[in-house]
């Protein structure tokens, strides 16, 4: 039975009788309202709609994950090439402050360790700027070493009185408890393989190679360093701590 030729007064009461068996006891739900439906040839059309809005969710939710997905794939290629970016102005960054070091401690080195002091907010500064490039930057030790030399004897003043000395050797000696052995002062001292709790102050500093210290303090001291491109790991440890701090009384345990 078709409805679309129906008057509007028979449509309104169809519409009621169709709502009113949906409603009634004897009518099992939904099953009687689909039989009444299909009798007026209105089921085709409500299962038509419900396909047709299945298939535009189905078709939104498809376009959308795939945009999802293009979206991520977008994003994360931007943020590996920014990354990329990032971790090359670094490094370029890394080895510009190198080189200005490198420039600076070939144009200092000649200079008479009384004349330092001059420049040595210059070098301290450049100590600071040194201290953020990555170790693993070619050529940064032997760079490092010696700007912690010409740093240290740019605040010494002592150098003259005590360059002419003789070199004390510190060959394993330890003090338990540290400082026990007092401070051993004005001196051109040389420390190789472990050295322990001992306290120098105005003297030269030269480490060997081998050297591990162990809770060892120095005031107003200069370093010498090895220049070593690929030096030992207590070594690295000492550049690292001397990189970093006030020269004038730093403590160093690179065991």
């Amino acid at each position: 039975m078709e409805i679309s030729h129906l008057r509007n007064e028979d449509k309104i009461w169809v519409t009621a009788e169709i709502r009113a068996a949906t409603q009634r006891p004897e009518v099992r739900g939904i099953k009687k309202a689909l039989y009444l439906l299909r009798e007026w040839s209105l089921v085709g059309t409500a299962i038509t709609v419900v396909l047709a809005l299945v298939a535009l969710v189905v078709t939104i939710a498809i376009f959308a994950g795939s945009n999802i997905n293009r979206d991520a794939e977008f994003r994360g290629s931007v943020d590996q090439r920014l990354k990329s970016i990032e971790q090359t102005l670094s490094a370029i960054q890394n080895r510009l402050g190198l080189v200005q070091a490198q420039i600076v401690t070939q144009k200092y080195a000649a200079v008479p360790p009384k004349e330092l002091k001059a420049h040595s907010e210059e070098l301290k500064q450049l100590k600071t700027t040194v201290a953020q490039a990555s170790p693993g930057t070619p050529g940064y030790w032997p760079i490092v070493f010696q700007l912690i030399q010409l740093a240290s004897q740019s605040t010494f003043a002592d150098w003259d009185k005590i360059k002419t000395q003789g070199e004390t050797q510190y060959d394993n000696v330890g003090s338990k408890p540290p400082g026990a052995f007092g401070v051993m002062e004005n001196q051109r001292a040389v420390l190789r393989n472990h050295v322990e709790g001992l306290t120098f102050k105005n003297s030269i500093i030269r480490f060997e190679p081998n050297v591990e210290l162990v809770n060892d303090v120095f005031i107003n001291c200069v370093f010498l360093l090895p220049v070593q491109d690929n030096p030992s790991k207590p070594l690295q440890e000492i550049g690292r701590t001397l990189l970093a701090s006030d020269l004038s009384n730093v403590t160093l345990n690179a065991s």
